[in-house]
């Protein structure tokens, strides 16, 4: 004889956020712990190997997750997109692995208001992510370079968290760090990619609401982590960034404004790096290639 059960919605709503929460308080001190200084350091001098960036201990971004409209909530679940949503802002190494996330805001906030709330803007912007100090990225170079994150434009500019030069009026140095930056700040994005592959709960709208999502999709990225630590092939995802940026695309952002007041010492760390990665102990080999390329497309595109 055989007996059939079903579980009704609330007993299964139940069990996932049980089996979320245990996740996160299991699994979340070996699979996501903080950073430390020796962490820090050990990302930084992947991200030079694999991605030449140095000194740069992680790449940030924000990721809409897709949830119903909870009751009374107004627009501040309503993201740009068109949908409800909370926002994962995750900070990633060099091989697509979460170091930091911040799970939970307003979908109507945009990634920058999200950083500066956030426990981990807050300590980058006053010094408390305990970051090795200061050091010389090049040996033929007697100056010291601060250790930091790299962003897209949606970031303020800090002395140790970079972002792209603004589209207008773009010299050729200017171009290609923001190339150079480009190639590691992508690696976020392919940890979100892949992360939504592997959990199809993340394709389409999380039937729940803000509190439950944000458990879910905590207890997600220790499950990404834990994957990637135990069974990914590495050398795959390499490829499949560098395929991503062979595909240039143009995009007309000619006329996005960008509010970011930047302080000085935030300016004179990216015009550094932008030093170094026009020279000759800094420049790669195939950026003079992709310079080429980007000039021919922008004058086509114009045309």
């Amino acid at each position: 004889m055989h007996y059939h059960f079903r579980l009704g919605a609330t007993t299964i709503g139940i069990i996932v956020d049980s089996v979320c929460s245990a996740i996160w308080k299991l699994l979340s001190p070996i699979y996501l712990p903080s950073p430390k200084k020796e962490d820090w350091i050990k990302i930084a001098n992947d991200f030079n190997e694999i991605w030449n960036f140095p000194n740069c201990v992680g790449a940030i971004d924000g990721k809409h997750i897709s949830i119903i409209c909870p009751p009374g909530a107004g627009s501040e679940y309503y993201n740009y997109k068109g949908y409800h949503s909370i926002v994962l802002q995750a900070v990633v190494n060099a091989h697509a692995k979460f170091g930091v996330i911040d799970v939970g805001d307003y979908g109507r906030s945009s990634d920058s208001g999200i950083f500066k709330e956030s426990l981990f803007g807050k300590k980058l912007i006053n010094n408390k992510l305990n970051l090795p100090a200061p050091k010389k990225i090049d040996q033929n170079i007697n100056e010291d370079f601060p250790f930091v994150f790299v962003g897209d434009e949606a970031y303020p500019l800090l002395p140790n968290l970079m972002r792209p030069f603004p589209h207008r009026q773009l010299t050729n140095e200017k171009r290609i760090y923001n190339y150079r930056l480009s190639r590691a700040r992508r690696i976020v994005e392919c940890a979100f990619g892949i992360m939504v592959k592997r959990f199809n709960v993340l394709e389409n709208k999380m039937l729940v609401g803000p509190e439950k999502a944000t458990k879910i999709t905590r207890a997600i990225c220790v499950l990404h982590n834990l994957i990637m630590t135990r069974e990914v092939n590495l050398t795959e995802i390499h490829n499949e960034i560098e395929n991503h940026h062979n595909q240039i695309e143009i995009r007309n952002e000619a006329n996005i404004v960008h509010h970011n007041r930047s302080s000085i010492a935030a300016i004179e760390q990216r015009n550094k790096f932008t030093d170094f990665f026009n020279s000759e102990n800094g420049s790669i080999p195939w950026q003079g290639r992709y310079l080429v390329k980007k000039i021919i497309l922008v004058l086509t595109f114009k045309i």
